[in-house]
């Protein structure tokens, strides 16, 4: 089955158009501070997976909300020092060029 993350994987520094609403449960993430666009969102997709959006505005909508933007990849090294293995981890998360309300 191909996943979301997959998806976002795959498409690292590209523009993408996917849905979803602003989340009201919020799980936990890597985050980053990205200075141009100083809103972090909290957004569950469709299929019931979340990530972070960082805009430039405050996304508004309360239904569902059609998002355009850029994958962007975070990277972190897990380090067990007890078993000396270093694990990479990655989350993908979106800088919004472009949004609108839907419902």
């Amino acid at each position: 089955m191909f996943s979301k993350r997959d998806y976002l994987k795959q498409n690292v520094g590209k523009k993408i158009n996917f849905k979803g609403k602003i989340a009201t449960a919020i799980w936990q993430h890597m985050t980053k501070r990205v200075d141009t666009h100083p809103n972090m969102i909290y957004f569950d997709l469709e299929d019931d997976s979340q990530i972070i959006l960082y805009s430039k505005d405050e996304i508004v909508c309360k239904g569902l909300i059609e998002i355009k933007g850029s994958v962007i990849e975070l990277e972190s090294d897990y380090n067990n020092p007890d078993v000396k293995i270093s694990d990479k981890f990655s989350e993908y998360h979106v800088i919004v060029d472009s949004w609108r309300c839907i419902d």
